[in-house]
């Protein structure tokens, strides 16, 4: 009889060790990819030619963007994590990456991130890491960042001319709030979420823009900035 008691109690002890043992880590690792495409192939830059939404033939020679304000948020139990100093520049021929390290373990169901830099970073070009003014990415601290740069060479539809086209887009109101559903983001699990940028999608919807009828192919402030800034807020980065 005594023999069976010290089993059953054995038994018991093995199988709370194992539910120890499978308890949910505080924290896990998250980590960010972007992916750059256009006409449905991957990014380019200075050789390949694309095809614009329009039809037109586009070179790409420069693509940059700033990430910024990432927040994970558990929509179930409330849980948010708010990475702090949250500023990523961007860049087809740098950094595609966001690495948030290792953040409170939850079931994450949406990703939250803004296209561009806050007021308060955006007035102020005396700063370091991604926001250094040398990035090439900053105007001056009147005008502060530019939040996204397209730049190439297309061929005008209607001259059938080289010409360049300029995307420089900034200035507070443009900066974009974008919230992303997740799936798949389970507590305590190490994850790697991949976004897709289109670049398809900033001349498109709700805007549609043909760069040959383009008053001008210098984008950089004003009405036609804040059309482009419309078009990257909708469409322009997804989950994959």
């Amino acid at each position: 009889m005594k023999n069976l008691i010290y089993t059953a109690l054995f038994g018991s002890l093995l199988i709370f060790s194992s539910c120890q043992d499978e308890e949910t880590p505080a924290t896990m690792a998250l980590n960010i990819e972007l992916e750059h495409v256009l006409a449905g192939q991957a990014l380019e830059l200075n050789g390949k030619s694309f095809t614009l939404p329009s039809g037109e033939d586009f070179t790409p020679k420069k693509f940059k963007y700033y990430i910024s304000n990432v927040e994970l948020r558990n929509s179930v139990s409330g849980e948010t994590y708010v990475e702090p100093e949250s500023y990523h520049l961007i860049s087809e021929d740098g950094n595609k990456s966001i690495d948030l390290g290792m953040v409170p373990s939850s079931d994450y169901d949406q990703l939250v991130f803004s296209i561009g830099v806050d007021e308060i970073a955006n007035g102020k070009t005396d700063q370091t890491g991604d926001l250094d003014p040398n990035s090439d990415m900053a105007w001056n601290w009147n005008t502060g960042y530019k939040f996204l740069v397209l730049e190439g060479e297309f061929t005008n539809s209607k001259t059938n001319e080289r010409q360049g086209l300029v995307m420089h887009i900034g200035t507070n109101p443009n900066y974009k709030t974008i919230t992303q559903p997740l799936s798949g983001v389970r507590a305590g699990k190490a994850t790697t979420l991949t976004l897709n940028s289109n670049l398809d999608e900033l001349f498109l919807d709700p805007n549609t823009l043909e760069v040959s009828e383009l008053e001008s192919t210098t984008i950089m402030f004003g009405e036609l900035a804040g059309k482009v800034a419309d078009n990257y807020s909708e469409g322009f980065i997804s989950i994959k």
